[in-house]
């Protein structure tokens, strides 16, 4: 009982360091340490860190996304998909709000970091919102809730998407094929409470212009959209779930992390061949993105598997397991609202994701729960909660584009992101998914 008080105390603390601003990474480690120093296992650490540092479920797919992302910046195709995804909302501008928001989230299906969704898309989307009367706190609220709130769980890279591959022991296809209805149904709902609020609300002005040029924010130079690399991003999906429906690959694919790498790898090569000229530059620029990933994501991944790891230490996933026999609902519940909160709090989607899942997605088939719907429901719930928080970098991004407040764009989304979480509440608790 001691221990089980003491293990509470040390999660709280953790939680408190980060909300005071403190670095994720070193708030889940100090207290990570101290778990298992309680739990006289401190020696388990180093060998928790060193099977995380080359852990190949989650190193590689994670860096060759990341990587790959960094390629599409390097040859712009990224840029050619954004302007190829709002061509059509630039003469309709009553569809520039759910169509802005739908952009983003395409893009972030390609591009796994949300905040360089929203530097993307921000600078062709924000001078298109803006000209037909969109108030700013309106247009930067619905970029962040654009790059934020779910596009990236559907990249095979995304890292809930591989832990919780490596938790199930399932295919990436599986969990993408379970992920898709339930992100879909937060997300659509969120879209939909968010528009109705922009058209009948009284935050926004009148709309007045019928078209706008098809120019970079910052010239008036027109923009050419080149349809090969606009469709280099998507690339990757394509080979992971189309290509083995119609073609019988080797055994060697049957690798998560190996088809995963090959998709980023034919992909980049695909982008470089758009651009002859940056040839050179591809290794720099896809080393430099994997290695962002190592520094930013992994670091993180091996973080919270430290932190849940210390926790396990010390029984308090055990007395959690107990406490939840027989009580799914209480389960499911607590899978989407304690997600949803601390993400809010710490300003870290995958982080939360990540140390939660590791508690509940191993016990969830204990308590007559399908253990990939759960971490679904968890990794939702972070993306949801990290959209509402001031701290988050893509919350950050997006009102430095858009030249207002964080707070500001936080309060417009609020209730969409809360409108998901209850739709997702109900459809869980009803067992409709």
């Amino acid at each position: 009982m001691v221990s089980t008080i003491v293990t509470l105390i040390i999660i709280v603390t953790a939680v408190v360091l980060m909300f005071k601003r403190f670095d994720v990474r070193l708030s889940l480690f100090i207290c990570a340490v101290t778990l298992f120093l309680i739990a006289g296992k401190l020696p388990q650490i180093f060998v928790i860190i060193t099977q995380q540092m080359t852990n190949e479920k989650t190193v590689v797919p994670i860096c060759t996304a990341m990587g790959f992302a960094y390629v599409l910046k390097l040859t712009e195709c990224d840029r050619h998909l954004t302007h190829l995804l709002l061509a059509p909302l630039r003469h309709g501008k009553w569809l520039l709000v759910p169509g802005g928001i739908i952009a983003a989230y395409i893009v972030n299906m390609a591009i796994v970091s949300q905040s360089s969704t929203a530097a993307i898309v921000g600078t062709v989307l924000l001078p298109l919102l803006l000209a037909v009367g969109i108030a700013p706190t309106i247009a930067g609220a619905l970029l962040l809730l654009g790059s934020s709130m779910g596009g990236e769980l559907f990249n095979p890279g995304a890292v809930e998407v591989v832990k919780l591959a490596e938790l199930t022991g399932q295919s990436t296809a599986s969990i993408l094929a379970q992920v898709l209805p339930i992100n879909l149904l937060a997300s659509i709902t969120a879209l939909i409470v968010f528009w109705v609020l922009v058209v009948f609300g009284s935050r926004q002005k009148a709309m007045a212009s019928e078209g706008i040029a098809n120019t970079d924010k910052n010239s008036g130079i027109k923009f050419e959209i080149n349809y090969i690399k606009a469709l280099v991003p998507l690339l990757p999906m394509i080979l992971l779930f189309v290509v083995p429906v119609v073609v019988e690959l080797p055994a060697e694919f049957d690798n998560n992390s190996v088809a995963i790498a090959a998709a980023m790898l034919i992909a980049i090569v695909a982008a470089g061949l758009t651009t002859p000229k940056a040839l050179h530059s591809l290794p720099t620029a896809f080393f430099e993105g994997a290695g962002y990933a190592y520094a930013n994501i992994i670091s993180l991944v091996i973080t919270a598997t430290i932190f849940t790891e210390g926790i396990k230490a010390n029984g308090l996933i055990e007395t959690f397991t107990n406490a939840l026999a027989n009580r799914a609902m209480l389960a499911k519940f607590a899978s989407l609202i304690l997600p949803f909160l601390l993400a809010g709090i710490t300003g870290s989607g995958s982080a939360t994701a990540i140390a939660v899942m590791n508690v509940l997605v191993p016990i969830a088939a204990k308590i007559n729960l399908e253990p990939v719907k759960v971490g679904t429901l968890v990794s939702v719930a972070a993306q949801l909660g990290r959209t509402m928080s001031p701290v988050a970098a893509v919350v950050i991004m997006s009102s430095t584009i858009a030249q207002q407040p964080p707070l500001s764009l936080v309060k417009c989304v609020v209730l969409p992101l809360l409108a998901g979480l209850s739709i997702l509440l109900v459809a869980a608790l009803c067992n409709w998914i």
